[in-house]
């Protein structure tokens, strides 16, 4: 079975459990790198801006884009669980993997990977990048919040026998096409957001432009 399907049918909802109580207890919008680097882009004070979180968890960084900005909400997420939880924060929120998004092109001003990559299968990365790319808007901004190695990891996931994880440099799914120029990428301890030289810890938050008309 792929990675996807045993995370929609199961997993997705036993890791929604063991990490509730972490995602409730996050303090917005300073604890929340992903969320200060929305915060600072011109699009953040425009109406009718649209953004997508793939792995939107119990949808709080959205709720709080949607209460104190204004922003039009939408979320992707394996557990059945959490969208609940999303949904009763007022946020618009799917059960469904990255591979897979249920929305039409170019939908989005924005599109957000929130910690979710390091668990799609690889065959699944093309695809994945694909229909970020097919909803976000052109010009567009994506961000992508996950662990960070220079060359790529692959570890057996300690809480499910059979299942992976994996860390990589995930901007250069995009960062190939001359139309993506990364414009931030910062490197933290994936757990206290601190420095640190082991890379085993490493975990980043990129910020991507999109902007197919520069190359032409």
């Amino acid at each position: 079975m792929k990675q996807s399907s045993i995370f929609l049918q199961s997993e997705g909802n036993a890791w929604f459990e063991r990490n509730a109580e972490l995602l409730a207890s996050r303090k917005l919008p300073d604890s929340d790198p992903t969320l200060m680097e929305i915060l600072k882009l011109d699009i953040a004070t425009k109406k009718g801006r649209k953004i997508l979180e793939i792995g939107c968890g119990d949808g709080t960084r959205l709720a709080w884009l949607k209460d104190n900005c204004g922003f039009d909400c939408y979320g992707v997420e394996s557990s059945a669980q959490a969208v609940q939880a999303a949904a009763a924060r007022g946020i618009t929120a799917c059960q469904g993997t990255a591979e897979k998004l249920p929305f039409a092109d170019n939908s989005f001003d924005i599109v957000v990977f929130g910690f979710c990559l390091y668990l799609c299968g690889r065959d699944d990365l093309f695809r994945v990048a694909c229909e970020a790319d097919r909803v976000l808007r052109n010009p567009g901004w994506l961000l992508i919040l996950d662990f960070y190695s220079p060359a790529p990891l692959k570890r057996e996931y300690h809480h499910r026998s059979g299942l992976f994880s994996h860390k990589m440099d995930y901007r250069t799914r995009f960062t190939w096409n001359p139309g993506y120029t990364n414009y931030s990428h910062q490197v933290r301890h994936h757990s206290d957001s601190g420095f640190t030289d082991d890379q085993t810890e490493w975990m980043a938050t990129s910020l991507l432009r999109k902007n197919l008309e520069r190359n032409e």
